[in-house]
């Protein structure tokens, strides 16, 4: 990728007049403390989930005089149907009804100033599937163990909560950011691998370190396991991520959470207890960061 669209650049005559209408229909606002009025020569709407490209109302002396040689595809939240009789009451006028017989087809309409944009069918009607909420898991936490049970078992139930997170993911949605540090779900799986070994398998039991780890380009991308994850299938690094986390519940069988680790952490000595406590902020953390990625880029909610 050679460069990102930050602007769609819409010339007009009033920006402000503009940028009402295709707010109302997008749901694009300015940035939080612009002040949109009446005379301004150029108004900025962008993306409150910060998904597409801003679009940008530019007053020029010029008339609209020709066809558009670009355009706006929409798809409505509502029906296509009722989404066109709303455009209309905003001031948008028809253009060319490509509506069909059985219900597929788009209208072309134009905003107040002549830009053409056409409204096509709903994801709903497309037969699209709707959002999903991902079923409440059942609680396994340890609520009367001792310290060492408490520790593990939510550690466990955070675990399990990545995989259920991850693993229906479609390609598109797991290896897209909606962010601009680029983290994607694929990026996060291969991390917590990664987490998994380094601590407890390499730092913690003292075992060599693993592949693909060990001969990673860590000099030239100190997130290369974030980078290098894009290229992988998400069953792949899924199946990494389990078999990470088996070898760390090997390493810590029948040891106690005081044991001292075989390695250290940048010159310091830490236990097991440190190394468990370690893991769970790491995996809730970034099992946070993959609800938020769900929810932006396919509606997915839930455990």
């Amino acid at each position: 990728m050679l460069a990102a669209i930050r602007h769609i650049t819409i010339d007009c005559a009033q920006p402000a007049r503009l940028a009402e209408f295709w707010g109302a229909l997008t749901g694009y606002a300015p940035e939080p403390g612009d002040e949109v009025t009446a005379d301004d020569d150029e108004v900025l709407l962008v993306d409150p989930r910060r998904l597409g490209p801003g679009l940008l109302f530019i007053g020029v002396p010029e008339a609209k005089t020709v066809k558009n040689r670009v355009h706006l595809d929409l798809q409505p939240v509502a029906a296509r149907d009722a989404t066109y009789e709303q455009v209309l009451t905003l001031g948008g006028t028809l253009v060319a009804d490509h509506r069909r017989a059985d219900g597929t087809g788009w209208v072309t309409v134009a905003d107040p100033e002549g830009n053409e944009l056409c409204l096509e069918r709903s994801a709903a009607e497309r037969g699209e599937p709707f959002p999903t909420e991902i079923p409440e898991r059942e609680d396994t936490t340890v609520r009367l163990g001792n310290e060492r049970d408490n520790l593990v078992g939510v550690l466990e139930w955070y675990r399990a909560g990545v995989v259920a997170k991850a693993q229906d993911a479609s390609p598109t949605v797991a290896t897209t950011s909606p962010v601009p540090s680029g983290v994607t779900i694929t990026g996060l799986v291969n991390h917590l691998a990664f987490v998994e070994d380094i601590w407890m398998d390499h730092r913690f039991a003292g075992r060599p370190e693993r592949e693909p780890w060990a001969s990673a380009p860590w000099a030239e991308d100190r997130d290369w396991e974030f980078h290098a994850a894009r290229e992988e299938p998400l069953a792949n690094l899924i199946g990494r991520y389990e078999a990470a986390c088996a070898r760390s519940r090997e390493a810590m069988a029948g040891r106690a959470l005081d044991d001292v680790a075989a390695g250290t952490h940048h010159g310091r000595e830490l236990n097991l207890r440190f190394v468990l406590l370690h893991l769970i902020e790491e995996t809730a953390r970034h099992l946070g960061h993959m609800d938020v990625i769900r929810e932006l880029l396919d509606g997915t909610t839930g455990e």
